[in-house]
């Protein structure tokens, strides 16, 4: 039998405090005390400093030791909340547990899955729901079950709720809210009204926003996301986190089924069974406006809101991305889930037209119009950059340099951006690698008659993806987050996520791409060789080797 007293504990990993945590951690202490509960913070570096307020509420307990320390004699007694569990939390679960501990993924945005990390240390694991939720509301609602007796469907919810900041402008905040009595949404505030200016400051003023992707694995631009066909099947895929269409343009491409091919191969060369892909392929012939149409009317078949969004896909000149981005800028308001934008510099198959996110230059030219076009809009939604796979240590710099460049002074230069953040949210790495060959065997009949010749159009040349790009792939991500993180500042450095792509095929190939830093794991050449199965497949190799319960 659990104690009567309960004890709610955020692993808490960074070295500072951000205005918005602090603000959720006075909250969950102070609702605590009321309680009868209390609040522990773990894991603090040695460095952390507590703010007063905190200190001065008797609930609140800092700890440097972390949960695994703290509950070393009985796990048993430690409820961990994980999107990911088997089952949801109850009011018998306070009779069982008497401590509950929440891990990042539940009050990031974007989420930094802390919880994984928890989950392979062998804590029992409750569900909370679907929709993500602030770390305090998160407490708030499993204080309501375990201490109120509340069940969960009996909580009444607010759901990304949009508040006012101004007659102008306005932020839809990405997280469920209790209701409270007046109707409004429960914030970690005294008044609403600062800490909702406070959240678009954070997202207006500071880091770009990034939509929750769990589970973190997905589609990447590729020619089997193509129609209204492919993106219902990947939408309704229960193991992706999001969507991301085929790249496309306004105007469209002048697709070339005669030139613009595809093939399959065996990258050993000497089996069956294919695992690598080579391409002659441009972008989709369908306009970006024809593809936020599909997904307004994919958003319309929805009974209700959904977290599971798409990533749009685009290219075209620096005039053509600054039109895109307001383009699905304006659609966003207008579905029931999050869109990002991904621009893709880096297709290595077009004539006279080397791929710009080689040039620093070229991508300061792409980032300059990117920041006056999101100066020029109310809402503003993720944007990543696609690039192609580096190769030397030059190629990365230039790429790290021209995201510093588009940070404005705390004066709000560069180009007029008053918004005070770099525009980029995301990069995903890496697309095909080009110049490549794929020979046809000659016949075995008459092999000196016949030589051997290219399997795709023309030149033959075109861009490899599959498992020969795994490990170039793996070393992209690798530098890239390392480069990143070295940065450490709030405009760039760990707020920029990076999404895995390359050669993943099952679940090995998807924990190397997150072992070497992949935020999100994307794939397109396993999704062409063998269909929507090798999602449910990643997954439940992940959840075998976890005996049964989710690997994510």
């Amino acid at each position: 039998m659990a104690s009567s007293s309960k004890t709610y504990i955020v692993e808490h990993l960074d070295p500072e405090l951000g205005a918005w945590s602090e603000l959720e951690y006075l909250a969950i202490a102070r609702e605590s005390q009321d309680a009868g509960a209390k609040f522990c913070l773990s894991s603090l570096p040695p460095s952390f400093k507590v703010p007063d307020a905190l200190n001065e509420i008797p609930a609140f307990k800092a700890e440097t030791r972390g949960v695994e320390e703290l509950y070393a004699a009985d796990k048993s007694r430690v409820c961990l909340l994980d999107p990911a569990a088997a089952s949801d939390l109850s009011p018998e679960d306070g009779d069982k547990f008497d401590a509950f501990l929440f891990g990042g993924i539940l009050g990031d945005d974007p989420p930094r899955d802390r919880t994984s990390e928890l989950r392979k240390k062998g804590f029992d694991g409750r569900r909370l729901g679907p929709v993500q939720m602030t770390t305090d509301t998160a407490v708030r609602v499993t204080r309501l079950v375990v201490q109120g007796k509340t069940p969960l469907k009996e909580i009444s919810y607010l759901d990304h709720p949009e508040l006012k900041f101004n007659e102008h402008e306005s932020t839809e905040m990405p997280f469920r809210y209790v209701k409270g009595k007046d109707g409004e949404p429960i914030m970690p505030e005294d008044s609403p009204k600062r800490c909702m200016n406070l959240f678009f400051h954070i997202t207006m003023d500071g880091v770009p926003p990034l939509f929750e992707i769990y589970p973190p694995l997905i589609n990447t631009a590729c020619p089997w996301a193509t129609t209204i066909e492919d993106l219902r099947d990947l939408y309704k895929c229960p193991s992706t986190g999001a969507v991301t269409t085929r790249t496309s343009l306004i105007a469209g491409f002048d697709h070339d089924p005669a030139r613009h091919q595809y093939a399959f191969f065996n990258s050993t060369l000497t089996s069956p069974v294919q695992n690598a892909s080579l391409n002659s392929l441009g972008y989709s012939p369908l306009t970006l406006e024809t593809y936020l149409g599909f997904i307004r009317t994919i958003s319309a078949d929805l009974p209700a809101r959904s977290s599971k969004g798409f990533i749009v896909s685009v290219t075209g000149t620096p005039e053509d991305i600054a039109a895109s981005y307001k383009l699905i800028a304006s659609t966003a308001q207008d579905v029931r889930f999050p869109l990002a934008m991904e621009i893709n510099l880096s297709c290595p198959n077009i004539p006279n037209r080397p791929p710009p996110a080689y040039s620093e230059q070229e991508l300061s030219i792409y980032l300059t119009h990117l920041r006056q076009a999101v100066a020029q809009v109310t809402n503003r939604i993720p944007v990543g950059l696609k690039t192609p796979p580096y190769t030397y240590a030059t190629q990365y710099q230039s790429l790290i340099s021209a995201l510093e460049a588009a940070v404005p002074d705390d004066d709000g230069g560069c180009g007029g951006n008053e918004r005070g953040a770099c525009p980029i949210s995301f990069i995903t790495a890496t697309n095909t690698l080009g110049s490549c060959l794929l020979l046809s065997p000659p016949p075995p009949s008459s092999p000196d008659s016949h030589p051997a010749s290219p399997v795709l159009p023309g030149s033959g040349l075109g861009g490899m993806a599959g498992a020969p790009l795994h490990p170039l792939s793996l070393g992209n991500v690798y530098t890239i987050r390392r480069m990143l993180d070295e940065k450490g500042d709030k405009k760039l450095g760990r707020h920029v996520r990076v999404v895995g792509v390359g050669g993943v095929s099952d679940a090995a190939g998807y924990k190397r791409m997150r072992a070497a830093g992949a935020d999100v794991v994307g794939l397109a050449t396993a999704l062409g060789l063998r269909g929507l199965g090798v999602f449910r497949d990643i997954e439940g190799g992940l959840e075998e080797e976890e005996g049964g319960s989710s690997g994510w």
